[in-house]
């Protein structure tokens, strides 16, 4: 019962962001939504979506749902934005390493902006900014606890357009 709540937890944000991305798609480019009542000053302020193809801000959104989905262990959906070859993975596979000796509590990644740095036809490149949460991390062996506190990641993101199809091929 209690692992069947952790995943309802753990994947409540990746269906919430599905749910908030079909909403967008259907937003006019450039028109502000209402303002959140919730104060947000700490945070910084997100843009709107850059002018761009579409599909081509698809590996990037899916590579921060695939962020949250290796949190918990599945890092299928992750290889599914990427290149086989993407330095982007190195992340999935130090959690994946992490796994075996840890369990990782509570933290999830956020898209927080994207904003394009050079938009080819074949290539983009954004400057992304995720947010992090604090991440509670628990050694198998010792059950020590550490918190990891919420961080801001800030890179540089190139697709690339391979047989009409936009995968994340590498972050700087």
């Amino acid at each position: 019962m209690l692992l069947i709540k952790l995943i309802t937890i753990l994947l409540l944000p990746l269906l919430l962001t599905a749910c908030a991305r079909a909403e967008g798609a259907i937003a006019p480019t450039g028109v502000a939504g209402q303002a959140p009542t919730t104060d947000y000053s700490d945070q910084i302020e997100v843009s709107y979506l850059p002018d761009v193809e579409a599909t081509s801000l698809a590996p990037i959104i899916d590579y921060v749902d695939g962020l949250n989905l290796a949190l918990t262990g599945e890092f299928e959906y992750i290889k599914t934005a990427t290149t086989p070859n993407c330095g982007c993975l190195d992340i999935a596979n130090r959690i994946a390493g992490l796994l075996k000796t840890a369990t990782l509590i509570g933290g999830h990644y956020q898209l927080a902006s994207i904003k394009v740095i050079k938009d080819g036809v074949a290539e983009k490149s954004f400057q992304v900014i995720v947010h992090r949460s604090d991440l509670r991390k628990i050694d198998k062996a010792s059950k020590q606890s550490v918190i990891w506190s919420k961080s801001e990641i800030k890179n540089q993101f190139i697709v690339k357009n391979i047989d009409g199809e936009w995968l994340l091929s590498d972050i700087k």
